[in-house]
């Protein structure tokens, strides 16, 4: 299967409006988005957390294929979108074409998120939605644009970045994709990771700044999945792609190309 189709999935706070740049950076290519909403689920369980939004993903998939001719597409997973992007992955790795994890995690490990810490997450974000300066006040602050996005964004990227959150994300939404945070790792984790590489094309992408997913989460997925390619950190922080998509779009791009032609070779292999 060559990658023809490309689903991006947002993580908290996501909206879609967030790869409008990557989007259009990775034209002709086709793209979608896909972002983590409650849309009538339940909470998740400990087990099978995530299950859900896979079956949900999958109908998106299966659509994806169909429209592209039998051929998979990619999952393109960012933040909490790449630990559903991972999690879809482990189940059904031959209805993919590879797999693309930016600031990513299987499960968040920068401390556990318990009940406790929620209602307060929940509060700072009503007060987001009333304060409007707040973008300005994160442009002005360099250590935070660097960290949130990257040193080089304009304030119109931070505005937009931050207005469409806001606009697009419920509080129903946000508790429920907190709640997905600091889940327990399920039984047999580590062989799933292990094996998902001689499976599925795997690329690990990470910032050097992200203040929120910081690397550290994207060295555990490498140590977890050694034969995936795992790329230098970029410069910026958590959505450093949203200023300009390019640098990240020609990454993965050239990493699609080598599916390509390593495809292409097995095929020629095979046929002989």
């Amino acid at each position: 299967m060559s990658p023809s189709h490309l689903i991006l999935l947002n993580g908290v706070y996501g909206a879609p409006e967030h790869f409008d740049a990557l989007r259009a950076a990775f034209a002709p290519l086709s793209s979608e988005v896909f972002s983590f909403r409650r849309e009538g689920e339940l909470d998740p369980r400990p087990q099978g957390a995530f299950d859900p939004m896979v079956r949900r993903l999958d109908r998106l998939v299966e659509a994806a294929t169909t429209a592209n001719g039998s051929t998979g597409p990619v999952l393109l997973g960012f933040s909490l979108g790449g630990a559903l992007a991972l999690e879809y992955a482990l189940q059904r790795p031959d209805r993919l074409s590879a797999l693309v994890l930016v600031n990513a995690f299987d499960r968040f490990q920068l401390g556990p998120f318990r009940a406790g810490s929620m209602p307060p997450l929940w509060r700072w974000a009503v007060q987001w939605r009333h304060q409007p300066h707040i973008a300005r006040m994160v442009h002005g602050m360099p250590w935070l644009r660097r960290g949130l996005f990257h040193l080089g964004a304009p304030l119109s990227v931070v505005e937009k970045g931050m207005e469409s959150a806001i606009a697009s994300v419920t509080l129903d939404d946000l508790r429920f994709q907190l709640a997905h945070l600091g889940l327990p790792v399920p039984a047999g984790q580590a062989q799933r990771l292990a094996a998902l590489p001689s499976r599925l094309p795997v690329l690990l992408i990470s910032s050097r700044e992200d203040l929120v997913v910081p690397p550290f989460h994207t060295a555990r997925l490498a140590a977890a999945m050694p034969a995936a390619r795992w790329l230098p950190p970029f410069e910026g922080g958590h959505a450093f792609f949203q200023h300009d998509g390019r640098i990240l779009a020609e990454a993965v791009r050239k990493f699609l190309d080598e599916v390509r032609a390593r495809r292409g070779d097995d095929g020629d292999r095979e046929s002989a």
